[in-house]
């Protein structure tokens, strides 16, 4: 049986849809995942506040009471990257541990945390929250794991990077057998020099009604558009390959989205995942059925199914495209690719002719910024 973390939308509405799932298949959604997003919300968590749905302190108590009713967890986000050091301070440690104590005063069982300095606090406080590392730990070996692991984390999201290296997986679940849970919708580039600053960017983007910033989420998109085969190299798991890491195995997966609960349809996401099957263009599994831009190639998910076999051999991925190019010609021996580079082009033209952080920039040196801050 796999058991399925995913988004929360504060509803009992999706509770309902999740409990008729975990009666009609083997696999379950055993917990929901979120954060308070109102006014004076004091903590980050990896996600901008204005792409995630309302939620104050006592939406988030009935939400919890009625879900453990369906026999469903939940577990608060708090993967914040940066406090600006005020966890190290007197009146920052009462102050977030003031907070811990309120969340589990209204049902809150299990945290996710990225920041080592928090583990500690939450360990040295004795308080009764169990803990997630997040997958911006970036534990991406056996060392690192077990470093979490000795400080007394009780389940791992590995990171994004690793879903293919199947025996970092093995390595790594010797260590939290049982605990290692995996991202399986991942839409982010591989290997991609962002992605930490994004976490970072993202963890300053909490207060309500804050507009997001663009920029890394640009450069993602700038990169995916790059060259067609740059959409296989993304470290997706398809519902059809989760008996891959079954054998491992593996029985705990991630369902990304924080950001698509409002448009998306995460049921119908995790029910193709509790299926093994998915018809259709995998990028709209992988976006939760929230497209992230009008710049849509269809992938053809039925088109995939041999792709991942060679990576399940022992050091067949080098991280070295340059040498192996097994991305680039799968893609061009099932796909259009001219079909592809078309769209791309589109993409490519908007994203730089719409990129706000170049437009200032350039502004400030022609000193056509009015005073702008």
């Amino acid at each position: 049986m796999n058991n399925f973390s995913v988004p929360a939308d504060f509803t009992a509405e999706t509770i309902d849809q999740y409990d008729i799932l975990n009666h009609t298949y083997i696999d379950k959604v055993s917990e929901t995942y979120g954060q308070l997003n109102e006014p004076g919300n004091p903590y980050g968590s990896g996600r901008a506040s204005d792409h995630m749905p309302y939620c104050d302190h006592t939406t988030l108590k009935k939400y919890i009471d009625y879900a453990k009713g369906m026999n469903i967890g939940f577990n608060y986000v708090l993967n914040t990257t940066c406090l600006s050091n005020e966890e190290f301070s007197v009146a920052g440690i009462k102050k977030f541990i003031n907070f811990l104590k309120h969340l589990i005063d209204i049902g809150v069982e299990s945290v996710t945390v990225c920041l080592p300095s928090l583990i500690e606090l939450i360990i040295e406080s004795g308080l009764p929250l169990k803990i997630k590392g997040s997958t911006v730990c970036c534990i991406t070996n056996a060392e690192r794991a077990k470093t979490y692991k000795t400080m007394g984390v009780h389940r791992i999201v590995v990171d994004e990077s690793i879903n293919r290296d199947f025996e970092s997986l093995k390595r790594i679940n010797t260590i939290f057998p049982g605990e290692l849970e995996m991202i399986v919708n991942v839409i982010c580039n591989k290997n991609c020099i962002y992605r930490s600053f994004h976490h970072n960017q993202m963890s300053h983007d909490f207060n309500y009604g804050q507009k997001s910033i663009s920029y890394y989420s640009y450069r993602c998109m700038l990169k995916r558009v790059e060259e067609p085969e740059n959409l296989l190299k993304m470290c997706f798991v398809r519902p059809e390959d989760l008996c891959l890491y079954e054998k491992i195995p593996i029985n705990r997966y991630k369902i990304q989205g924080r950001q698509a609960v409002l448009n998306g349809n995460i049921p119908k996401t995790v029910e193709a995942y509790m299926k093994k099957s998915f018809d259709g263009n995998l990028l709209d599994l992988l976006d939760c059925f929230s497209p992230t831009n009008s710049f849509r190639f269809h992938l053809e998910n039925r088109l995939l199914n041999t792709f991942l076999d060679p990576f399940c051999q022992t050091g067949f991925c080098n991280n070295n495209c340059d040498d192996c190019n097994y991305c680039e010609n799968y893609m061009k021996s099932h796909f259009d690719i001219d079909a592809v580079k078309s769209i791309n082009k589109m993409a490519l033209r908007f994203y730089k002719t719409t990129d706000n952080y170049k437009r200032t920039i350039k502004e400030v040196m022609e000193g056509n910024d009015d005073g702008k801050n």
